[in-house]
């Protein structure tokens, strides 16, 4: 099954101007056009462009998913560079993971600090009240 862009923007829960941004940016190059140049998106693309939709929730600068795609265009033989980019990016997000659960560990510590001083001031009014 063949999609248009409207169809294809749908499917992946993306924006019209970030498939023709990728498009663009030469992020998508296997996309064919009919003789009109209407983008015609197969599965196939669609799966492609999830996988260029995670590497930038990863923050992956569009440089290196270029360089990603430049190397999967060349076949089998820069399996080993390409595996070597994702690795990089798999230590990146870990490290951006354990940031956040830090923070996150921060946040809790400091909630736990404020429901203590709440129940501190339940305890107080409690004493005050002679009912």
């Amino acid at each position: 099954m063949k999609y248009l862009i409207k169809e294809a923007a749908e499917k992946l829960n993306v924006s019209i101007h970030t498939l023709r941004y990728y498009d663009k940016e030469g992020l998508t190059p296997f996309i064919k056009k009919d003789e009109n140049g209407v983008r015609k998106y197969t599965e196939e693309d669609l799966e492609w462009i999830r996988l260029l939709i995670s590497l930038r929730d990863i923050d992956m600068p569009i440089s290196n998913i270029r360089e990603y795609i430049n190397l999967f265009l060349q076949g089998d033989k820069t399996i080993e560079q390409r595996r070597e980019l994702m690795i990089r990016y798999r230590d990146y997000v870990r490290k951006k993971v354990q940031g956040i659960m830090s923070n996150l560990e921060l946040a809790s510590k400091k909630l736990c600090q404020y429901d203590e001083a709440i129940a501190d001031l339940i305890d107080d009014e409690d004493l005050l009240n002679l009912k």
